[in-house]
This record gives structure tokens, sequence and C-alpha cells, in this order.
């Protein structure tokens, strides 16, 4: 059973406060803490950490070298049986193997920068299009994603995924509702959940199903009396602001 990731990060005093260290860093290692399973690992890839915090694969090297080389994190690559060929990457810590599984313990503790790309795209506690999602919450007006509505979002993506959306189709749907949402002033996650809602008793499984179903639902509004005005945005009334919901 896949574990749940940590949404809170622990960077101690030592990391906060070392002069030696980037700022980019110190958020790293944070993340690597929020991703680190109960056995005091993780093997997100390089690629992962640039795209979730917008920067090169570089700058994602140079910000695990610096921690390594103060002795923060250890890098541990486990080749593929019989070739120099990658089959995954462990992070973990604190300098030590012990908590390791047996057989990657006694690798070869990587010290250049010039080891091969990690083939996990990401850790197993992460969901496929996460960072694309929290990226564009942050981006567009909503604010800092508080770890409820990170978590909800997430579950909307699954939830699309069981009536019948691929992948990117379902993380293309919950974003389209961010986007609903910008469009109409209203950056909350309520707003964004009652679309969400409405879109999958519809069994609207795809971007262009959401298009197509707006388009239709916006001449509906229009053709409507001017009178009714205040109460033609069916998202506006279920998305009632909760308490729990607010992002902050």
């Amino acid at each position: 059973m896949n574990e749940k990731p940590g949404y809170y990060a622990i960077i101690p005093a030592g990391v906060r406060y070392d002069k030696q260290l980037p700022q980019g860093a110190k958020l790293l290692y944070g993340e690597i803490t929020a991703l680190t399973n109960k056995n005091g690992y993780c093997w997100a890839s390089n690629d992962y950490f640039a795209k979730l915090y917008s920067v090169s694969i570089g700058t994602i090297k140079s910000w695990l070298k610096c921690l390594e080389d103060n002795s923060y994190i250890r890098r541990v690559i486990k080749y593929k049986s019989g070739s120099k060929e990658v089959e995954q990457r462990f992070i973990s810590l604190a300098p030590r193997s012990e908590n390791l599984p047996p057989s990657v313990r006694k690798l070869t503790h990587p010290r250049s920068e010039n080891c091969p790309e990690n083939n996990t795209s990401i850790n197993n506690t992460t969901t496929l299009g996460e960072p694309e999602l929290i990226n564009f919450w942050e981006k567009n007006g909503f604010g800092f994603i508080s770890p409820k509505n990170r978590e909800d979002l997430i579950y909307w993506v699954d939830d699309f995924k069981k009536i019948g959306s691929t992948d990117e189709q379902a993380v293309q749907v919950v974003k389209q509702a961010m986007s609903n949402a910008i469009d109409n002033n209203v950056r909350r996650y309520s707003y964004v959940n009652a679309i969400l809602k409405n879109w999958e008793s519809l069994r609207l499984t795809s971007l262009e199903a959401v298009t197509a179903y707006e388009a239709q639902r916006t001449q509906r509004q229009k053709s409507k009396s001017t009178s009714r005005q205040a109460s033609t945005d069916v998202y506006q009334n279920q998305g009632d602001v909760q308490d729990e919901d607010l992002p902050w």
C-alpha cells in the first residue's frame, strides 16, 4: 500500500542558518524531508524537483551537491544488474545507510554530479501532476497552498480517474477548474471544489468535454432574464466559503 505524502517539511536550525547553503538548497532540504518515507529515504528525481521549483536541473544538482558536501544528505545510486544503467537513486537525510534496503546498503556513495539521471520521475508518495497543480495555484493568485487544499486537489485527480479520465485528462480538468475560478475572480478552494463537483456529477472526463459544457452553460445564462443575474452563477451559490476551505 502506498504511503501518504508528508505535507509538512522540516528544516532544522543547522540547515536554516548555514551560511554556506544557498536559500534554494535549504528549501530543497525541506522538500526532501516531506518526501522521505518511514525508512528515512526518498527517490524523487532531479527533474521532479526542477519542475516543482521552476528551476533548471543544473540548479537542483548544485543544491544537492551543496547539501551533500555539508553532510546534510547522502545520495546512493542503485544500478541495474550487470549494467551501468541507473535503476534508482536514494536520498538519505543523514550520512548513514542503515535505514536503506539491504540490497543498496553497500552501494557506492556518488560524490560527482556526473552521475546518470535517476530514471524514477517522482517518489511513490507523490501523485502525477501534483507539481503542475501546485505551481498553477500559487502563481495565479490563490496564495500559498495549504496542506488540506493540496491534498484535496490530488483527491480530485484520483476521483476523475475513477470515472474514466486518464492521468493527463484528470490533471487538465482540475487545472481548468482553477482557470474558471480565476476568470470569475473567485480565487478560493470552495469555488474550485463546487466546479469540480458539478463536472464530476456530469461525468465530464476530459478538457474537451468540460469546454463544450461550459460553452453551452454560458449560452444558457446569457438567454436568461437579467433580473435573475444575481443567481445565474451556480458555482458561486454552491461555493459558500467554509473556514476549513480557506487556503490560509
